[in-house]
Parts: C-alpha cells; structure tokens; sequence
C-alpha cells in the first residue's frame, strides 16, 4: 500500500468510525497497525545535529458537497433558514448584588479622650439624621480647656479698658486660641455660645452626627472609655446604591459607562429599577473570565438592600451585519463552517469568518451572502458526511494505475441525456480524441458511477457501470443506470489491448 493511499484510507476509517458505523466490525489490531503504518509514511526526517524542527500547521479538515433528498432531509431533521441583515441589537444578561455606595459611607469618632455617659443612639440598624444627638462625652482634656477658654474670655473683659494697647491684643489672642481649640475637638457651635452666654464650663458635652444614615457597625456603649480617633459608628447612606456585576469578557466589547440598565430582584417580581452604568473595573477575573461591572441606582425609600441578589440587563445598540443561526455555524476552533443550500438536495460546505454571538443567533462577517440559505438541523450529520465523502474521493482518487509512459494522451468528453440524468436509466455519450484532436475509435470505454456510502444515514456505497459502443468519428454510446438522485462520480476509462489510454472524474448530480 502506497503512503498517500494508506495516509486517505486511515482518516477514511476514522471518520467512518467517529460517525457511527455499525455495519461491520474492524479489528483493534488491525487499526493499530494502519495507523502505525500511515504516521511512518508521513513522519518527518529529523533535521542534522539533532534538532527538531517546529511541527507545522495542523491543516484544514477537507470536506465535500453533500446531496441529500427531500424525503432523507426529513428524517434526519434537517432545515434552512435564509441569511438575514439584521440590526445588532444585543442584551447583556449578568447576575450582581446590591453593595453601599462607597462614597456615601461616614466614620465617626472623637478627636478627644474621654468616656462615654449617655448614649442616644445605641443599636445597629438604627437610622440617623445630620446633628442627631449620639452621645454625651466626659472628657478632662475638654473640660479643662473650656476653663481656659472661660478665664480668657474674662481677662479680655477686665483689659478693654487698659491704656497698654499690647494687653488687649493680647487678651483677644488668648481667646481666639482657646476657642479654635475648641472647634478643633467638635465641640458643637451652640455648646460654644452657651458658653460665650452663661460663662459656664459643662461637664458633659453632646457630640451629634455629622452625616445622615443608618449605623452599620457600632462599638459605642455607655461608660466606654474611649481614646482620640477611635471608631465609634460607621454609618451608610442608602438613598443611592450600587450594584456590581460580573460580565463576561466575550460581552464586553459594547458596555460603556453611561448606558442604562434595568434590574429585577426576587423580593420584587415583576418591578424593574433603572439606573446607569457608572464604572468599569479595570481588570478580569482569571477564574471566572468575567470583568466586574458597577451600576448606579436611585433607591427611593430603601428598597434596594445591600446583600441583595439582582438579575441586571443591559441593552446594547449596534449596526447592521449579517446574523445567522447559531446551530447552523460549526466551530471547530480553527475554523467555522456552515452548509449552504445549493437546491435539489445539494448542501455546499462553506467555511466562513463569524463576529459576535447575539442569543440564538451569531454575525457572520465573511463567506455567505444575504439571501442564501444555511442548514440549521442535523448539521453534525452533514458535516460527517462532508468529511467522509472527502476522504473515500481522495482513496479513490489515488488508487487508479497510471497509464503506461508510450501510451497516447486521449482528450475525452462525457454526457448524459437528459443532462442532467434522471434516477433510472439514461443515454451515455463519450467522445475520445488523440493528441492530434483526431478521433480514436478502436478503443473499449467504460462509465462508472459511485457514491460513496453514508453511514449517518444508513445508506452503503452504491455503484454501476456501463460498456460504450463505438458509434464512429471516436464517439462511443450506451445505456447506464442512476440508482438514485443526487451526486455521484463519474469515471470515464479509455483502453486498447488491456492497456489504459486515459481517464477521466467528473461529478454528475441526477435529479
């Protein structure tokens, strides 16, 4: 067995086994050693000195057109559809939760040593508003500084009527200091008029809130000693929310911040919160290959929880392309095809250049036009089949003997009437000519027909073939039998004393 005709019969027998077929049993061993053989024929030599060269390019998988009649079609469920122009509207589908908006989140504590006496607001959860009263604070440091602030406020009394301009200024000075502190340590401006007013130190002084919202974490109870920075309350405002969501990387390409999303959460069938995409996170997640995606909402009387679970859709506009089902495309990763429908049963494996995937249905960019239409079921049959063909017509191809060197060249002409033929029997003419363009009449002309077995469909290899009569003028006739409609080839042999003058393959599509 010759390299290359070993090389198709090997990948003739595993497409034959990787689309099914039962009809006969092919022994392991037998296997092994066919493909023992075929990867020693076409092994590569290694390179001088050792080195290995760099494996080339896996090539592409051959395929061939695939005719399948109307009533077969049926059976094995296959459709067409037409490639269709559509607009490339898509929706972006992504499952997040509701978080705080960060930049709406307060920490508050004192700048001030002290403890802590009456505590006002006193559990988490519990909603506040800006200058709300937390808590009354005892602190000596604060204490002690009102005094001074008090004694200050009483020397300049005393010196608005000393002749020494210097001790007045003076005076103004001390009080100034003495008041900034105060304000430094929050000290409430009210606190600070009623001391301007009653010229009385308190002992306890009311810290209030400087924000509104509601207390997420508390660590203030009552009789804390607590030191100059220490977290007291953290509070959120929820009047706005975020929600985060992960977005496939494939889906990425069209978001853009500032474009409306909707919401839906469980807690609320059949509502839907809007609001806007306000930031893209800047990097993916390597697990998930998913990039986290942040969207603004309004949330009017608190509805939208942090913690909550939210299905988010976000529609995004795009122009006009060619759209195509998406089971009608078949990826293998190197390439794309798709079986276009020629008519009469005729299905034309068509590689193709995909864009984005729309739902159900994908972008096709090259390789089909609008109009044409494209196998949309049972497309992993016709591409079994397509695959299969390919590698019986290259066996074949290579199994012919050639012609002796001394033999003549003979040009040779073929056709059916009708043409094209009709499943039964037709009328076969070949006309054979020399080199010279002069007729050759004393030769023996054979026409075979063979359509390759498809085992997906339970159909084996049909064959038939008919002897021509010489007519004169190197034109020979007779009558051969088409099975069936659809493809087959067409071999046309030319001999003369057992010796082949010459051949000729030509596909035939009967109807």
């Amino acid at each position: 067995m010759r390299p290359q005709r070993s090389a198709y019969l090997t990948v003739a027998v595993i497409l034959a086994l990787a689309a099914g077929v039962s009809v006969f049993r092919i022994r392991p061993s037998w296997i092994g050693r066919l493909l023992e053989q075929s990867a020693q024929h076409s092994m590569p030599a290694m390179p001088a000195g050792g080195a290995q060269a760099a494996p080339p390019a896996p090539p592409s998988t051959a395929r061939e057109d695939v005719t399948i009649d109307p009533r077969r079609q049926q059976l094995i469920g296959v459709k067409t559809v037409p490639v269709t122009r559509e607009p490339m509207d898509r929706t972006v589908r992504a499952v997040g939760a509701v978080r705080y908006d960060e930049t709406k989140l307060a920490d508050i504590n004192v700048k001030v040593e002290g403890w802590i006496r009456d505590l006002s607001v006193d559990y988490t959860g519990q909603p506040i508003e800006k200058g709300q009263r937390l808590f009354t604070l005892y602190s000596p440091d604060l204490l002690a500084t009102q005094n001074e602030y008090l004694l200050a406020l009483k020397t300049r009394d005393q010196l608005q009527q000393s002749p020494i301009p210097d001790a007045r200024q003076r005076a103004d000075e001390l009080v100034v200091s003495a008041r900034q502190r105060l304000a430094l340590w929050d000290l409430p401006a009210e606190d600070l008029r009623a001391l301007d007013e009653k010229r009385q130190a308190q002992e306890a002084v009311v810290f209030r809130s400087p924000v509104s919202g509601f207390v997420t974490d508390k660590t203030a109870v009552q009789g804390l000693h607590v030191m100059a920075g220490q977290s007291l309350y953290k509070v959120a405002d929820v009047s706005t929310v975020w929600v985060e969501a992960d977005v496939y990387e494939n889906e990425l390409a069209g978001v853009r911040t500032g474009e409306t999303a909707t919401v839906t959460l469980d807690a609320y069938p059949g509502e839907r919160f809007t609001g806007r995409v306000i930031y893209i996170y800047p990097y993916v997640d390597e697990k998930t290959r998913t990039n986290k995606v942040r969207f603004g909402f309004a949330n009017r009387g608190g509805r939208l929880k942090p913690g909550m679970y939210a299905n988010v859709e976000l529609k995004l506009r795009g122009g006009m392309g060619l759209i195509a089902p998406t089971n009608a495309v078949l990826d293998s990763g190197t390439e794309q095809i798709v079986f276009v429908a020629k008519g009469d049963g005729i299905f034309e494996p068509r590689k193709v250049k995909i864009g984005r995937r729309l739902d159900d249905t994908t972008q096709i960019l090259e390789g089909v036009k609008e109009g044409e239409q494209v196998a949309t079921g049972a497309t992993f049959f016709l591409d079994s089949e397509s695959q299969l063909r390919a590698a019986l017509q290259g066996y074949e191809a290579s199994t012919p003997q050639a012609a002796p060197a001394n033999a003549a060249r003979v040009d040779i002409t073929f056709r059916t009437l009708p043409d094209p033929p009709k499943a039964g029997d037709n009328q076969l003419e070949a006309t054979v000519k020399d080199a010279n363009g002069n007729p050759v009449g004393d030769a023996e002309v054979s026409v075979q027909f063979f359509m390759p077995a498809m085992p997906t469909m339970n159909m084996p290899a049909m064959r038939s073939e008919a002897k021509l009569s010489p007519a004169g003028g190197g034109v020979y006739r007779g009558t051969g039998q088409v099975m069936t409609a659809g493809r087959w080839d067409a071999t046309v042999t030319v001999t003369r004393g057992g010796q082949r003058l010459g051949t000729k393959q030509l596909p035939v599509v009967a109807r």
